[in-house]
């Protein structure tokens, strides 16, 4: 969580796209520092969302690297990945299928800190900002160190990282660096991964710069693969038969360059110019398609201007435009193509009422052009061609209060959508006994997901020494975006409400002790349709966790992270009729020793080696060679692992 201040400074964030307080903003803030990141033994974002942040995340492959994780804010479970943003220096990083976020191109060492704001977003934000915004911050206006690190451990894992910053005059270089590799601890889990960037600054004078920022990351992992059976049944570190072998291959590239101009008063204008791919292969020595080509790009433009009205407060007006291409071509010669372009145009406004309370408002509308081409050698062609639009709005209030007016009470309606992946398009289908060989069933291009949320909280600094925070909404959601496993096809499917409540307390006992307990009650459950009154898969109802750090001497402290996963349903079992996964508890543990410039560190990850797994299902699954039938199946979690790192900071 946010780290406890000995003074009431504001804590700055990029919540409307534009720097502003996090007590302007009407909805729960989460900071994570660079520091508390260092302290925790986080080798991945993912890790440190989930160790500090409480937040809920999935990982399918396993290991310390992150490959494949998925964040879940407020429920989503399997479609958690979808509905909530991730953020690099305000640039979205979900890519335009239903992949997982490439963290490997976030050098760990490079952040200055995350912000993490519950709720939706799509009126700032557009597409896919549901249940949550994760804005990772690598970009400062200070020169950092050059420093340089390894960290070795547990399953043949090993990370390098070295960052540079210098400069000249008005012009300034960062220059970021990381190689990892792991050997995994299970059969056919090994992966490695690296990324080199840069970024060069020209500051034009004391507001303005324009910069130029690229960067190359690359990733190779295999995947072994779930586990039959209910968790804990089965050998946890076998791969899966037909899954042994199976490797992915990844290179990707990105060119940003944006601009900041200060116009009279305090009035703003800037923008961004981003080109990413990337292209991958993978490799499925056990199926038909024995190699799967994919290929993506995307072009984004962002401008937006903000203007200050003096007593009549603030507005900021923007449009995004974005363009992006996506095609998966097999070796058996059928190929899946998708082209998108978006266009966005969006107006918030913030009006004060009085010197501490503001109603503050927003709308977006995009509009969405998607072509599909399905080609498959057995049916020859399908073409689909579609053009639709979707609105987002908020309306809240915001009362501000106390030393500084860091207190906060807000009430919020919000609605927000997401569009389908271009992957979305397609389903999975089997052929017939004995192989069941699998083969995707063009879905058609889906309607846009709409969801409207209802929410209240707050935020209250009660002394220098404690600060809490919570928040209590409902979501509803309407033509939803899922996965159907009766009919092996994506659907829009029937409503959704979610409820909650989240919460957290930063507390510094004393000196020395640093409690800060974290808390999700949730719930996720269908409001009509066939399966109305049940459960939503993979959604526990409580997620909470407890961290603890002691400092005895300045340059020494330890820390302690006790993390709480409730029961969940597994995906798949809509009618829950079948067991659940259970729940579980794991508790991680972290020494740091500062002398001179270096910097040491020891960290014992599932301390009492907990065996358990966050993502299970029930469906119709490879049994053995020529035997496919319905049956449970898990992803197990890493084991315990001890690891210890050293940094050098020149």
């Amino acid at each position: 969580m946010a780290q406890v201040n000995s003074e009431l400074a504001p804590v700055v964030i990029s919540a409307n796209r534009f720097e502003q307080t996090s007590a302007e903003v009407p909805a729960m803030v989460q900071i994570i520092s660079a520091e508390e990141i260092q302290k925790s033994g986080a080798t991945s974002v993912p890790e440190a969302l989930s160790k500090i942040g409480n937040l809920n995340v999935r990982n399918l492959n396993g290991g310390q690297l992150g490959v494949g994780a998925t964040v879940d804010m407020r429920g989503f479970g399997a479609s958690a990945k979808d509905n909530t943003l991730i953020l690099l220096d305000g640039q979205r990083l979900n890519p335009i299928d239903s992949g997982s976020v490439r963290w490997e191109s976030i050098p760990i060492q490079s952040i200055e800190r995350i912000e993490v704001i519950y709720g939706g977003g799509s009126v700032q934000y557009g597409d896919r900002a549901v249940g949550g915004v994760v804005n990772i911050i690598t970009r400062t206006d200070s020169v950092r160190p050059a420093t340089g690190s390894i960290t070795l451990g547990s399953f043949g894992t090993a990370i390098t990282n070295a960052s540079y910053g210098a400069k000249s005059g008005n012009t300034k270089i960062d220059l970021d660096f990381n190689a990892a590799s792991s050997d995994g601890w299970r059969d056919n889990s090994e992966a490695s991964q690296g990324v080199i960037r840069s970024r060069v600054t020209q500051f034009l004078n004391a507001t303005d710069r324009i910069f130029l920022e690229g960067q190359f990351n690359t990733q190779s992992f295999a995947t072994p693969g779930g586990v039959l059976g209910q968790v804990g049944q089965g050998n946890p570190r076998a791969a899966k038969f037909n899954n042994i072998g199976d490797k992915t291959v990844t290179n990707g590239t990105g060119i940003i360059s944006g601009f900041r101009k200060a116009l009279t008063g305090q009035d703003t204008f800037e923008f961004e110019l981003a080109y990413r791919d990337s292209g991958a292969t993978q490799y499925t020595p056990n199926l038909t398609a024995k190699i799967t080509t994919y290929d993506k790009w995307s072009l984004d433009f962002t401008p937006r201007y903000k203007k200050t009205w003096g007593t009549w407060g603030d507005s900021v007006i923007g449009f995004d435009y974005s363009e992006a291409m996506g095609s998966f071509i097999t070796s058996a010669r059928d190929n899946q193509k998708a082209n998108l372009t978006n266009r966005s145009y969006y107006l918030t406004h913030r009006l004060p009422l009085s010197n501490q309370l503001d109603l503050l408002g927003g709308i977006r509308r995009q509009t969405q052009d998607a072509v599909a081409y399905d080609y498959k050698t057995s049916t020859d062609a399908t073409n689909a061609t579609k053009s639709q639009s979707a609105n987002a709005s908020d309306l809240a209030l915001n009362y501000r209060y106390g030393d500084s007016l860091s207190n906060k009470v807000f009430a919020r309606v919000n609605r927000s959508y997401r569009f389908a992946n271009i992957d979305e398009f397609w389903g999975m289908g089997y052929g017939p006994a004995p192989n069941y060989s699998p083969y995707r069933i063009f879905s058609g291009i889906l309607l846009p997901q709409k969801n409207q949320t209802l929410e209240i909280g707050g935020e209250w600094q009660l002394s220098s020494q404690q600060r809490i925070g919570i928040t209590a909404y409902q979501l509803d959601t309407e033509n939803e975006i899922r996965y159907d496993h009766a009919t092996g096809t994506n659907i829009n499917s029937a409503d959704i409400r979610r409820v909650g409540v989240t919460a957290f307390t930063n507390i510094r006992l004393n000196p020395f002790w640093t409690v800060n307990p974290r808390l999700n009650v949730q719930r996720a459950r269908y409001t009509a349709g066939q399966f109305d009154g049940k459960d939503v898969g993979l959604v526990p109802s409580l997620v909470g966790s407890i961290g603890v750090a002691y400092q005895p001497k300045s340059n020494l402290s330890y820390n302690a992270f006790l993390n709480y996963t409730g029961s969940q349903r597994y995906e798949g079992d809509e009618s829950n009729s079948l067991n659940k996964m259970p729940s579980f508890t794991t508790v991680d543990l972290s020494a740091n020793y500062k002398y001179r410039q270096w910097t040491s560190s020891l960290s014992v990850k599932n301390l009492f080696d907990k065996r358990y797994a966050n993502y299970g299902g029930y469906g119709f699954v490879t049994l053995r060679p020529n035997v496919s039938d319905y049956s449970y199946y898990y992803y197990p979690a890493d084991p315990r692992g001890i690891y210890i790192s050293t940094r050098y900071t020149f």
